[in-house]
Order: C-alpha cells, then structure tokens, then sequence
C-alpha cells in the first residue's frame, strides 16, 4: 500500500510539472548508500562536471528587520561548472549581477549586468576544501581579488560555497551564507 501511495504522489507530481526540460539534480551514490570513496578525489574530477543550488525561501538576513521583505519568497538556481582552469558560477535570468568592466575606452570603468563570473580554483582531495579566486575591478579600476572558500561533502556529492554578506560599508555585520551546490546529473 505504501509503494502504491508514493508512485500516485510521484505520478501527480510529474503530471504538475511544466513541459520545460530541466536537468535532474540528485546526489550521486552509486547504487549505495554508503560512501566509501568519495566522487571527487582529485581536481581532475571536478573537471566537466555541473552543479546547480536552489533557494526557494523567504528572505531572512540576521540581525535586520524590514518589513517590506516579509513574505517575499526567493526562486532561484546558480549554476557552478568546472572546466580544466575555471570554476564557472552562473546567476539565474531572474536576478541582476552587476559588475565593473572595462569600456573600449583605456582607463575608463562602468558598472554593468553580468551572467557569469569565472573563478580560477584550488582542490585539496585530503580535506575536501578548496578556494574559487576572482580577480575583479574595484570602483577606482584598481584589481580586488575575491576567495570563496568551498568544500565537497563525501556523503552528499555536494559543494558548498561560503562567503560572507554584508550591507555596503557595514562589513562589521556581516554574516555567513552558505550555497549548497547539487551535481546536475
């Protein structure tokens, strides 16, 4: 009876769901639930391979109050892919990145929409760590370099990415957020 009940759930799930393709985004364990090795044992395996992170919650940010975010529930999904030299994070069509390039104009800066940024990347396979760095144009068009730490869970075959947020020019209150990446298989 219970089989019966999950494959009706299962079966009225994919009936609801939009005819747009959407890539599956499930831990990978080979059959077992028991992860002796993990998938990623080296950079090498990080090579080719896709993730995706989805938030779809209301906004909360500790220690602030706003009213006019209450309720609001957040639906999107970043995209991480590796190739040999970058680590590649995509931003969802429904959110605006902005980043400071360099105009055809030498020594002259704009603020401007971006989809991506590529972050050249560091593996550790015996912690499981690494490092994405960027190096971006600052206000001024002086170089800032940016480090995420991340770390691949055995259990999961997930990345996480750390950084801190901040409201501008309050980085004493900064907190820390976590993206949880899923390999897109």
């Amino acid at each position: 009876m219970k089989k019966q009940i999950i494959l009706v759930a299962a079966a009225l799930l994919l009936g609801m769901t939009a005819c747009q393709k959407e890539e599956n985004i499930l831990p990978i364990n080979n059959g077992s639930d028991n992860y002796e090795t993990a998938l990623v044992k080296s950079v090498s395996d990080l090579i080719g391979t896709d993730w995706t992170y989805t938030y779809n919650d209301t906004l909360a940010i500790p220690g602030y109050e706003c009213d006019s975010i209450e309720g609001l529930i957040l639906n999107f999904s970043f995209g991480l892919s590796f190739d040999s030299s970058y680590a590649h994070l995509t931003f969802p069509e429904n959110v605006v990145a902005m980043g400071i390039v360099e105009t055809s104009t030498a020594g002259m800066y704009d603020l401007q929409e971006i989809s991506q940024m590529d972050f050249a990347y560091t593996y550790d396979p015996t912690t499981h760590t690494g490092t994405l760095v960027a190096t971006v144009y600052d206000y001024d068009g002086s170089h800032a370099t940016y480090e995420l730490p991340f770390e691949y869970d055995t259990t999961t075959d997930a990345i996480t990415v750390t950084f801190s947020l901040a409201f501008e020019g309050d980085t004493e209150n900064s907190f820390p957020f976590e993206m949880v990446f899923h390999r897109n298989v």
